[in-house]
């Protein structure tokens, strides 16, 4: 296998990301950063054991966090309305916890004894001491250098900081209000690098009549200076989150992208004032391919619709959304069915639309606790026994169904909500009309599942000849059955790619058996490996909270940009301008859309650019992935030096997997994640 597709690339933008190198000795770490930043008080550390009596996680945790609070205010002399400031640190010993947590106080640590106690812990064990003292100094200096950038103040729950609180559509005469949060996570790792995210958070919460102190410890409190609003439930933040990654302009302070360089400039401002040697990690591309893969795709054949509308959906409506597809796809023997049809029942020559009311956001219930929400497929598989997943609405029974059975048949969802239409046309008549977009995503998933459920192939397929293992891994939360594994064999020969074998496989030791290449390597949640049998040599793409992300320039401070009155946050793409780099680029080759690479050591960091130039917002954070590839001994190898990773980036694609867009992924990631995730 021959396939050469990288450029060198010149004159790329350094672009800031959300990483740190700290340089020192870890117990050197530990001393400097207790150190407080504030004159006035001390950092304070104590550790208490904990074992595990209650049935719910969460049952343990809410005690764990009231016996550490009832401590500090013990030593405080605080009364129990006064909130106290925290993080904690949780490490498993023989069945017990040993939970270590920091605090801010006015009595005078001995820090000789205290630092001698914990040089004597293990290695990981100190590094997650610094995480945690870490993460204590950000929250304090957080709220004491953010407390007018917002309406809303920082808020604590336990030992969680939430930032950039802000509501979330309009309030109920009721008092009933949606917030959105963001909380920052910490990781330092065993290479000393201090890695940050942010994760987004959404609350149904109620306007209580004053502003005043915690109530109710275990549920979260937002205050403006006219009003208290406590959190009734954490909603899904995947389904009703309004936040935006980026947004150029006035919106730019609420969006993800302004807490990440606030979260950015304050860690190397504490790293600064504690004398701790640092260097920020920067993504500067070293190499550029532009080649994505095209494909004509085949019109859908063998179609049946299974109407899941149900009784009360608009019935005008539902006859011309069905009269529209007829006409789409009239070519392909066209016929209806009520949902009653069973896995078993479906034939695997035909492909199935079921049709469901809702838009993209909808989330799944029991019909028997419908105040149970479940935010997609996994976290309705997983959080569900037997007779539980028979109250799921009929899609996401038939796809756990498929899923379980591993049964090779098409099916693909179409939602309908009642708000889609189009503007009035004639007089009062309201014209109802499925969007062309959408019509043509659904023939091009139709088309793809078909090309690897029923055909088992894809035709004019611009690749080089390879024999390949496809690989993808999910893991969940879960304690047991968490571990599933698509393996597929296939290969590309005179521009065909033939899939020749498929197995799902749901334990990580029989993986290992199955495919010994893998060696014994730790697997992480959605990542992806392929092998190349000609040369066996393992390739794995993933990204972890250890992987760079683009949060900005290091020629263009954003935060200073947004506060200036003279300058905003825009959306220019000159290398010294742009505050998104890589998002926004000049033209290159007369397009847009590349795949920009960072040779780093053995690491080859890769991030792939739209199309098209974005938006005024944003919405999601376009990801870096890792690459890396292995010999048959596990020994790592120059990734730009192995065919198989030319192959790889040769096989994303375009108008493929997504409509008029570049993939951010492989068509071989794709061929695999289609058996365990539909």
């Amino acid at each position: 296998m021959s396939y050469q597709s990288t450029l060198l690339a010149n004159n790329m933008p350094a672009a800031t990301t959300n990483i740190i190198d700290v340089n020192g000795e870890l117990n050197d770490l530990i001393t400097a950063l207790f150190q407080s930043l504030n004159s006035d008080l001390y950092i304070g550390c104590k550790s208490k054991s904990f074992v595990k009596e209650e049935k719910s996680q969460a049952e343990f945790e809410q005690r764990v966090h009231r016996e550490i609070k009832i401590s500090i205010r013990r030593e405080l002399e605080l009364s129990k309305d006064k909130n106290v400031q925290y993080e904690m640190v949780k490490l498993y010993n023989n069945g017990s916890y040993e939970v270590y947590f920091f605090y801010l106080t006015h009595i005078l640590p001995n820090y000789d004894v205290l630092v001698e106690e914990l040089s004597q812990l293990s290695k990981p064990q100190k590094e997650r001491l610094i995480s945690g003292l870490i993460s204590l100094q950000l929250k304090t200096e957080f709220m004491e250098q953010t407390k007018d950038k917002y309406e809303f103040s920082p808020s604590f729950y336990n030992a969680e900081l939430y930032l950039s609180v802000q509501r979330s559509g309009r309030e109920k005469k009721n008092g009933t209000a949606y917030f959105e949060v963001l909380k920052p996570e910490i990781y330092f790792s065993p290479t000393q690098e201090l890695c940050f995210e942010l994760k987004k958070k959404v609350f149904k919460t109620q306007r209580l009549e004053a502003v005043t102190a915690d109530l109710d410890e275990t549920k979260a409190l937002f205050k403006n200076k006219e009003f208290s609003y406590q959190a009734s439930r954490d909603i899904s933040a995947t389904k009703f989150s309004k936040r935006k990654f980026m947004s150029f302009g006035e919106k730019y302070p609420a969006s993800v992208n302004y807490a990440q360089n606030l979260i950015s400039d304050i860690l190397q401002g504490i790293l600064n004032r504690l004398d701790i040697a640092f260097e920020p990690r920067i993504f500067n591309a070293t190499h550029v391919t532009d080649q994505f893969l095209e494909s004509e795709k085949e019109h859908p054949s063998n179609i049946v619709l299974i109407d899941n509308l149900g009784r009360d959906f608009d019935p005008v409506k539902k006859d011309k959304a069905l009269s529209q597809l007829h006409s789409e796809l009239e070519k392909t023997g066209l016929s209806v069915v009520k949902p009653s049809l069973a896995i078993e029942d479906m034939s695997p020559d035909v492909s199935y639309i079921v049709l469901n009311e809702g838009d993209g956001n909808s989330s799944i219930t029991l019909s028997c606790e419908p105040d149970r929400v479940f935010t997609g497929f996994w976290d309705a598989y997983c959080n569900t026994n037997f007779s539980q997943k028979q109250n799921l609405d009929y899609y996401t029974r038939l796809k756990i169904d498929k899923f379980e059975s591993q049964t090779q048949v098409v099916i693909q969802g179409l939602n309908f909500s009642e708000s889609d239409k189009e503007s009035i046309v004639k007089g009062d008549e309201e014209r109802y009309e499925i969007s062309p977009y959408k019509l043509k995503r659904i023939k091009s998933e139709l088309w793809l599942k078909q090309s690897v459920f029923i055909n088992q192939q894809f035709t004019d397929i611009n690749l080089p000849s390879a024999s390949l293992k496809l690989v993808y891994v999910r893991k969940t939360a879960r304690r047991k059955n968490n571990f599933f594994a698509s393996v597929v064999e296939v290969t590309i020969k005179d521009n065909v790619l033939k899939i020749t074998n498929n197995q799902v496989i749901k334990s990580e030791a029989r993986l290992k058996l199955e495919c010994s290449f893998f060696g014994e390597r730790n697997f992480h949640n959605g990542s992806f490996y392929l092998y190349d049998e000609d040369n066996d040599v393992l390739l794995t793409s993933y990204s972890t909270i250890r992987v760079p992300q683009v949060i900005g320039n290091t020629l263009v401070d954003s935060i200073s940009v947004a506060e200036s009155d003279e300058r905003t946050v825009n959306r220019q793409s000159s290398i010294e301008s742009s505050v998104l780099p890589y998002y926004l680029l000049p033209k290159e080759r007369k397009q847009y859309h590349h795949v920009y690479l960072q040779e780093a050591g053995v690491d080859l960091f890769y991030f792939v650019a739209q199309k098209q130039r974005p938006n005024q917002d944003i919405a999601k954070q376009n990801r870096i992935y890792n690459l890396l590839t292995f010999n048959s001994k596990g020994d790592l190898l120059n990734a730009l030096e192995q065919p198989v990773t030319h192959l790889f980036f040769n096989s994303f694609t375009e108008d493929i997997l997504k409509i008029n867009e570049v993939s951010k992924s492989s068509l071989l990631e794709k061929i695999a994640k289609l058996y365990i995730e539909n």
